[in-house]
């Protein structure tokens, strides 16, 4: 919250030095993963959305197109108990993250900006921070210094601890409604395809229980493979190379918001006939 409120005010900063054709805003919504341990509905992986926030400093170049510079914070999550898939069930992973990205993105306005109802699409960018973690006994550990699939030991030396900051591409669309001359009401969905298939810290095979357990520890191997949590299997057993995960796509992250914004300037290009009015077609 901390840093939302410094950003918030850094916008406000640079409004003072050049203020022309700028908005800020800020945006309520959810965040919702899809990765290894999503189900095959749609509607289950959606129950497992969580709150987020974003706040922006827009900067309109023409009345078509403006830049975009973006603060968000959000949660994702993925659990195979949701899924009506026997294997999966039995896999029993689960996990937990804060996602906090630092976005620039190019925002297209279909129609200029001095309409009442604005069509938009969006593309773009961020560094993100993740950190995987899951519930055990009652407390929450993080996985990523573990090595759940025998990242940093010799097991597989060219599994190296996947970075907790990463990158993505962005693109979506929304729509934009005008309240006045000073603000306005935006509802967007974006899809984060990032650069990693650790947001669940699920992606390859199973190292195997003893493996595992001499390299990286015992909690590491208890973590890798919960099958027997579920079903009482003896991970002892389980061939080492067995599919895990999926690694051929990366994991994605969507973050939809409804926004709030606010012009800081009342001559932006939006302004200049000091009217809005309805799309034409």
């Amino acid at each position: 919250m901390k840093k939302l409120i410094v950003l918030l005010l850094l916008l406000f900063f640079i409004n003072n030095i050049n203020a022309q054709n700028s908005e800020i805003g800020i945006g309520l919504g959810i965040s919702t993963y899809f990765g290894d341990l999503n189900t095959n509905k749609f509607y289950d992986d959606i129950k497992q959305s969580h709150p987020s926030v974003e706040i922006f400093y827009n900067y309109f170049l023409n009345p078509h197109f403006n830049l975009k510079i973006a603060l968000g914070h959000g949660t994702i999550s993925g659990d195979d108990s949701y899924s009506d898939k026997d294997w999966q069930k039995e896999r029993n992973l689960s996990f937990s993250s804060i996602i906090t990205e630092l976005s620039g993105i190019v925002e297209f306005n279909i129609l200029s900006n001095d309409h009442l109802i604005i069509p938009f699409i969006f593309s773009g960018g961020n560094a993100f921070y993740f950190n995987p973690k899951t519930l055990y006994k009652g407390e929450w550990v993080h996985l990523q210094p573990l090595g759940t699939e025998g990242q940093g030991s010799n097991l597989y030396p060219d599994r190296k601890k996947y970075k907790l900051v990463n990158f993505s591409l962005i693109f979506g669309a929304g729509i934009k409604f005008k309240i006045n001359q000073l603000l306005t009401l935006s509802i967007e969905q974006g899809w984060r395809r990032t650069n990693t298939d650790y947001l669940d810290d699920v992606s390859k095979e199973y190292a195997g229980y003893e493996n595992l357990k001499n390299t990286n520890g015992e909690l590491a191997a208890i973590l890798a493979d919960r099958t027997n949590e579920y079903n009482g299997f003896d991970p002892l057993s389980r061939i080492p190379g067995t599919q895990r995960g999926g690694s051929k796509v990366k994991d994605f992250y969507t973050m939809s918001f409804v926004s709030l914004i606010y012009s800081l300037q009342d001559d932006i290009f939006v302004r200049k006939k000091n009217k809005v009015t309805c799309p034409k077609f």
